[in-house]
């Protein structure tokens, strides 16, 4: 279990959320791990419990949390997506 947790402390310690709204990326700045899990598990269920399954001694990983990492993931690229869209719709006042 330490060792789990572990691996995803690390997994998440790379993530960190886009400042500049004009940025050309939005949402969660992902490490190249963590951008093919979100992939796989954008792939669909078995193709993630796959490239778990394979990598299961080096990751130690729970395919249902890391499903539930990536849903979050792509809540908070939808969010930023939805500000960054806001923010460029509010007309400015320059003087």
């Amino acid at each position: 279990m330490k060792s789990f947790i572990f691996v995803l402390a690390t997994l998440t310690s790379g993530a960190a959320m886009a400042q500049n709204a004009s940025s050309t990326t939005c949402g969660p700045q992902l490490t190249h791990l963590q951008e093919r899990l979100y992939q796989k598990a954008g792939e669909g269920p078995g193709t993630l419990r796959d490239f778990i399954f394979i990598r299961r001694g080096i990751l130690q990983l729970d395919v249902s949390e890391t499903a539930d990492w990536a849903a979050e993931v792509s809540k908070k690229r939808a969010s930023c997506t939805k500000q960054s869209a806001q923010a460029q719709s509010v007309p400015r006042l320059t003087l």
